[in-house]
């Protein structure tokens, strides 16, 4: 879907869903960079932000439903002051033609950082979860109930890892960044 075409659904459902609840025209929809998730709905700020990622890798039925899914967030927390995914917000999200569940099947990138933990008494390299974003202070951190873990946890590329569980870079040329 284009970015345009994605403004101008946005701007149709708003103007639908106002004409019943008047309180949306106060809330301001946006877009941002985020690529875990597709949308998210601020009550504090009466804002909806929808991921560009989102709208730029998924078809629009995908990215209508994501919109409809934040705005009835917004309209829950404002009738019945209902957070979250409760019987509330499933049922307003059925009635403005959402999918009532939490969590949408859409595309995804590969994550750009794999956490891993280099153990010093075997000197293994395990892979713990894919990561977006390096934490700076992943030196401070263990691995939960692990403490003996602190100071062994690294980030490496998720490409280079790769090349490495299949044989094609030696341990040593991996960057280990912490």
């Amino acid at each position: 879907m284009q970015v345009e075409e994605a403004v101008a659904l946005i701007v149709d459902i708003q103007e639908q869903l106002s004409a019943k609840y008047s309180f949306l025209e106060e809330w301001e929809v946006s877009f941002d960079r985020a690529v875990r998730r597709a949308g998210i709905c601020r009550l504090a700020d009466k804002t909806i932000s929808i991921s560009l990622h989102h709208v730029t890798h998924n078809e629009a039925v995908v990215v209508k439903d994501t919109v409809l899914h934040e705005f009835a967030h917004a309209i829950a927390f404002i009738v019945y002051n209902d957070r979250g995914h409760g019987k509330y917000w499933k049922s307003i999200a059925r009635e403005i033609g959402a999918i009532p569940k939490a969590r949408g099947n859409f595309e995804l990138p590969d994550a750009p950082w794999l956490l891993v933990h280099a153990c010093s008494r075997t000197s293994e390299l395990n892979a713990i979860t894919p990561r977006f974003r390096r934490n700076k202070k992943i030196a401070n951190y263990f691995l939960n109930g692990r403490p003996d873990t602190k100071g062994e946890l690294y980030f490496v590329n998720t490409i280079d890892f790769k090349d490495f569980e299949h044989g094609l870079i030696e341990r040593e040329r991996l960057v280990l960044i912490q």
